[in-house]
């Protein structure tokens, strides 16, 4: 062998150096983008208020920093499942869940539904429980939109065939 010869286990080793950088930038931007997401959740839910004459108000400035957030958060999980599958990693698998839309529709409506319920008189002594309660909701959703994601593939199948 030539001493400037590059063997096959080299590249590979670099191959899979590169691709584990970039999957490390990849969480780091998944991480920033959820840590924001539930940010502006929590300031859209600060400043959500019905009044006297039952007008929703709130802030839609925070509302779009969320879906800004999630974007980012959805971009770098499905990039890096991407690149994960490609080289037959795990790290996909684990991930994305959390690129489902059924999580996310879910945690939507858990928003909304805490959004309304936060300003009721019957809610005020639980309305600290509005961000924890936020966030469970992706827990739950993690394991159930995967589910839900199947289900309405296969209601669609159906549909298409009567």
């Amino acid at each position: 062998m030539k001493k400037n010869e590059i063997t096959p286990e080299e590249v590979y080793l670099n191959t899979n150096a590169e691709a584990e950088g970039v999957l490390k930038n990849r969480l780091i931007g998944m991480t920033l983008g959820l840590f924001l997401a539930h940010v502006y959740v929590a300031l859209a839910l600060y400043y959500t208020s019905i009044d006297s004459r039952g007008y929703f108000h709130t802030s839609w400035l925070a509302l779009f920093g969320t879906f800004v957030s999630s974007m980012i958060f959805c971009y770098h999980i499905g990039i890096s499942k991407v690149i994960s599958e490609k080289n037959n990693g795990i790290y996909g698998r684990y991930f994305s869940p959390l690129i489902s839309p059924s999580l996310w529709g879910f945690v939507l409506i858990v928003i909304a539904v805490l959004s309304v319920f936060q300003w009721q008189p019957w809610f005020m002594p639980y309305s600290v429980w509005a961000w924890p309660l936020t966030f469970a909701s992706i827990m739950i959703g993690y394991f159930i939109g995967p589910v839900f994601d199947r289900m309405f593939v296969t209601l669609g199948r159906f549909s298409r065939k009567a």
